[in-house]
């Protein structure tokens, strides 16, 4: 059996990065020889990396007994000659960046992809009907129990990362405050180019979280909100239609800013006079599916199909045992 190749891209702050490494560790612990593979053979600063193998792409040669695991938008790598003996997997973590990987080719089997392994539900659903009859798995993203969880004391105040919506950022904050006066002494925590271990103790200690979610494939910012212990308010960015539910958040409308300035002044007024209570431990409880336990156990049915047996269009049994 060769080596599995995880590409993937550096030099931002991404959750697809950190899941990517994740799934490498897995691999290893488990007796899989993975690696990651960069442009150049640097590790992320912006949270913690495991220790797994980090090498450059330049000068890498592939057998065909290697896979080679690209993002869904890695055009330029699909169509490298250097990895065409390899076998090809696409590693979808978001659907809305498909087409630029495609860029107008009709099908991922067009580059010798054998099948696409994604990070959620509505991902997979997508492929399924982009790519149909392209084999399709997912292995559900995981949340770190440890990390993500309530501080022993809320304050109340709104926690917001404004990276993917920046004017609608501004727009709701700017009509929360003149529309209701009453909330404008409601404290905003901006979380910008923060460490995953600075975010997480800001959403533990913060009573309320604002997605700006945008052209998502998952929505997992608004999950570890929802492991804190937040009302958690604001915007899907269609990935989070998989979890988002009425009972465990107050959604808006994707686009919708003045829905999204309703539905955090509701969220802020049921904080505040105490009815949000039911509504958060939805969201923990929605979020506590999301385990590690589960990625792993996916991740591995995953892989000792594409490593161990002919790929179908029908999937993989999970294996017994480790």
């Amino acid at each position: 059996m060769g080596r599995v190749y995880y590409f993937v891209e550096q030099g931002r702050i991404a959750g697809g990065i950190k899941v990517a490494y994740r799934h490498v560790a897995t691999l290893r612990r488990h007796g899989i020889d993975a690696v990651v593979v960069h442009a150049r053979a640097e590790r992320p600063a912006w949270f913690p990396v495991p220790d797994v193998p980090v090498l450059a792409v330049a000068g890498l040669s592939f057998t065909a007994d290697d896979v080679v695991v690209l993002a869904e938008d890695a055009r330029h790598s699909l169509r490298h000659p250097a990895i065409g003996p390899a076998r090809k997997v696409v590693f979808c973590q978001n659907h809305f960046y498909l087409a630029g990987g495609l860029h107008g080719a009709p099908d991922l089997r067009r580059f010798g992809v054998e099948a696409v392994v994604t990070s959620g539900d509505v991902i997979t659903a997508f492929i399924r009907r982009r790519l149909p009859g392209l084999p399709v798995a997912t292995v559900h993203l995981a949340i770190d129990p440890a990390l993500y969880r309530p501080a022993p004391a809320k304050a109340l105040q709104v926690a917001v990362i404004p990276r993917k919506r920046p004017h609608e950022f501004r727009y709701i904050r700017d009509l929360l405050r003149h529309e209701h006066p009453d909330l404008c002494a409601i404290r905003w925590v901006v979380l910008e180019n923060a460490r995953e271990d600075q975010v997480a103790h800001v959403m533990a200690e913060s009573a309320v979280f604002l997605s700006l979610a945008r052209l998502e494939g998952v929505g997992l910012t608004g999950l570890e909100a929802m492991a804190c212990g937040c009302a958690v308010t604001g915007f899907l960015g269609d990935g989070g239609r998989e979890f988002a539910t009425p009972d465990n958040g107050w959604w808006a409308r994707d686009e919708d800013c003045e829905d999204a300035v309703r539905q955090l002044a509701a969220c802020l007024a049921a904080v505040r006079d105490g009815t949000a209570a039911p509504r958060i431990a939805a969201g923990r409880a929605t979020a506590a599916r999301y385990t590690p336990q589960r990625e792993e156990a996916e991740l591995l049915a995953f892989w000792r199909g594409v490593l161990g047996r002919p790929v179908t269009a029908d999937g993989w049994t999970a294996p017994r045992g480790p």
